[in-house]
């Protein structure tokens, strides 16, 4: 009797451990299938989030680019502007230039003067009038934009046509003595003989020279006149005033 209850206590007991091992192993399999699609839900949102972090990364370095080229982009657009302004002040400058060119084109303005005289019924250059010649060529080697009025006159006050003639040869040997000596170019001289239309007075008592058309003093007529004109639109150095040589 005692026997058979041990058998059937042995029995109860493991009907009892059977059945406890199957529930542990139906609780086991519930929640792994319970668990299992959390984890791979669990693993595909860390690689979406891993892919976003990876995505505004790449976006954060596109966005810096695109700054940065923005950035050079307005540096360009801004030397652009510079060099634009630049450009137009220059045009500014030369159309200025240009119009003050136009504007002072005609207009000449008397530098310095000199005087060369001769002897009486000669048209030949003293020795001290090409000396002269000499000295007021020496003020325009490096001029620019100047021409020479080179004015003779003859012997007398009367307007005859033996003083028109003499008047224009001694007017042409000072062209030609300052073309052939002093290389000056023959297109910036202009030589006219007016004979005794303007003559030259000596004023009583200080041995200067004045230009008249009328008086009863003295007059100087065996001259030839050089003025010195230069142009408005280029620039020159100044020139000093020479003094006139007299005749023998």
């Amino acid at each position: 009797m005692y026997k058979l209850a041990c058998v059937g206590l042995l029995m109860a007991l493991a009907v009892a451990f059977e059945s406890g091992c199957a529930t542990k192993k139906y609780v086991r399999n519930r929640v792994a299938e319970r668990v299992t699609p959390l984890e791979n839900r669990t693993g595909e949102l860390e690689e979406t989030s891993r892919r976003n972090t990876q995505q505004i990364g790449e976006l954060r370095t596109g966005v810096d680019d695109a700054r940065i080229r923005a950035d050079r982009a307005q540096t360009t657009a801004d030397r652009a502007s510079s060099s634009a302004e630049q450009a137009n002040t220059r045009v500014t400058g030369v159309e200025r230039n240009v119009e003050d060119l136009r504007a002072n084109l005609d207009k000449y303005t008397i530098q310095t003067t000199s005087m060369v005289f001769f002897k009486p019924g000669s048209a030949k250059l003293t020795a001290e009038a090409m000396a002269q010649l000499d000295q007021f060529a020496s003020q325009i080697t490096d001029r620019r934009g100047f021409v020479l009025e080179i004015i003779g006159y003859g012997d007398t006050s009367r307007a005859t046509r033996y003083n028109q003639s003499l008047a224009q040869l001694r007017a042409e040997a000072v062209q030609r003595y300052l073309a052939d000596k002093d290389n000056v170019p023959l297109m910036r001289m202009f030589a006219v003989g007016f004979g005794a239309a303007r003559p030259m007075i000596q004023n009583a008592g200080t041995g200067e020279a004045a230009a008249t058309s009328t008086s009863s003093a003295p007059t100087l007529p065996r001259r030839v006149e050089i003025r010195l004109l230069t142009n408005a639109a280029v620039e020159s150095r100044p020139a000093k005033a020479t003094t006139g040589a007299s005749a023998d």
